[in-house]
């Protein structure tokens, strides 16, 4: 399949094998090594390149793992690595300011850092300018532990779109593009052409399989030209996100609806990541330690499925049917999530435990709703992941919460539900004694948090 993109002012028109990622790509043929490759999973930031995609006129950049991307997936982008940034003698401003703030060091992690810094550059100022600085930079390592420079130089950088941008914009019109689906349509029409291919997202989670163990699935569809997938709508009853929006497209809402939710999707990982996997991957992916099937269980969710046999919805909790087992059927594939909104009288709660704070896999990860009138429980929706085989939704503990009064002694008790509703395994994660004490734990932080007491130990 003939790629199309700009890779530093360059007009580039590749044929991609199947599994070739973009670090591959720039290291190996193209020969730009200041990309370097350090985990190979999208964990320590030293791969990250600036992607550009159209946005009206001009171009939106975001940072991206490249160890983890698919070559054939830069088709229709501008990419924009530490060489690229300079433009002849001078200095890109993310480049000066780490200069003249002593944030460059070794020169093996520094290349992601400054570009990660000119992906942040390239858009307005945050509210919170700190927090976003964090942000920016939580997927970048820095093996020579210089974080203290580098962050002064990222609060020293200004908004400053690149001058070229114009000019990319251009080679971009000029592109033909390639021809992965483009419509619901035409993504229809390909997978009855051919049911079993492996659709492709974001490929967070192939991107590891390809890099690590050189695992490439035969038969990949991409749906990253689909717009119809990549919608947003505060629809009246529910929040629709499409199966291709991004972990970053979405948290603006979940924000405004779900904070809970939204704060445990920035600790699936770095901004870089957030930037390429999407909300329908993760729920597709089926994994049981998934971090938003338990939050969609919980708030009841449904999952919008298409085929060119027509449109289907079903529960979240329905979709799941065994170990990475979905309820998609041949030729099958998501469309849209939609998630109700909450009643006035009903508030959402989520917890994750895992070896690191931020930016791992969960251990055990739980989500609640609880609908409380006059200091009783009228609704109680929970869910956990990592305690099953697939995500699951946990019945015992919502029948010991429902019609009982919202008191510590409640949450204790439904706490005792846990151990007689799983038989979760031991793995290299945790032991099963650790996960039905995590679980359980979950409820008697639930209970502090519903009864509006501090539930973290900052927080007292």
């Amino acid at each position: 399949m003939a790629t199309g993109f700009v890779l530093n002012g360059q007009v580039r028109r590749m044929d991609f094998e199947a599994g070739r990622t973009v670090l591959d790509f720039l290291r190996l043929e193209a020969r730009l090594t200041g990309t370097k490759e350090g985990c190979a999973e999208g964990d320590c930031g030293a791969c990250t390149v600036a992607l550009g995609r159209k946005s009206g006129e001009g171009l939106s950049f975001t940072a991206v793992n490249s160890c983890i991307m698919l070559a054939s997936d830069l088709d229709g982008c501008v990419v924009v690595t530490s060489e690229g940034l300079a433009e002849g003698a001078e200095l890109s401003g993310a480049q000066a300011a780490m200069v003249e703030l002593h944030g460059s060091q070794c020169g093996f992690c520094t290349p992601g850092f400054v570009v990660s810094l000119f992906a942040l550059s390239q858009n307005p100022p945050a509210e919170d300018r700190e927090e976003a600085v964090l942000d920016a930079l939580a997927g970048n390592l820095c093996r020579c532990t210089g974080y203290r420079p580098i962050l002064a130089a990222a609060a020293a950088l200004e908004y400053e779109p690149d001058p070229r941008i114009g000019a990319w914009r251009a080679a971009l019109d000029g592109l033909a593009a390639d021809d992965a689906p483009k419509t619901l349509a035409a993504l229809d029409a390909a997978l009855a052409v051919a049911p079993d291919a492996k659709l492709t997202a974001g490929t967070t989670d192939i991107g590891v399989g390809v890099a690590k163990h050189g695992n490439v699935p035969a038969g990949m569809i991409s749906l990253r030209a689909v717009a119809e997938l990549k919608g947003i709508s505060e629809a009246p009853g529910y929040l629709e996100f499409g199966a291709m929006v991004t972990y970053s497209e979405a948290l603006p809402y979940l924000d405004k609806y779900f904070e809970n939710f939204a704060a445990l999707v920035r600790r699936i990982g770095s901004v870089q990541i957030r930037n390429l996997g999407t909300m329908g991957g993760n729920v597709c992916n089926a994994s049981p330690i998934g971090d938003s099937a338990p939050c969609l269980i919980a708030l009841d969710a449904r999952l919008v499925l298409r085929s060119a046999a027509g449109e289907r919805e079903i529960a979240v909790e329905d979709f799941f049917l065994g170990y990475r087992k979905t309820a998609l059927q041949q030729g099958e594939y998501l469309k849209a999530i939609k998630i109700p909104y909450l009643a006035e009288n009903e508030s959402f709660f989520a917890y994750k435990l895992a070896k690191r704070f931020d930016q791992d896999i969960s251990t055990v990860a739980g989500a609640f709703l609880l609908g409380v009138e006059d200091g009783v429980i009228r609704r109680a929706r929970a869910a956990f992941g990592g305690m099953a085989a697939t995500p699951v939704r946990a019945k015992g503990i919502e029948a010991a919460l429902a019609g009982e009064d919202c008191v510590e002694a409640t949450f204790i008790a439904a706490g005792a539900q846990v151990a007689a509703s799983f038989q979760p395994i031991s793995d290299f994660r945790a032991s099963a004694q650790y996960r039905l004490d995590c679980a359980e734990g979950f409820l008697h932080r639930l209970g502090a948090q519903a009864q509006a007491q501090p539930a973290d130990i900052w927080a007292l």
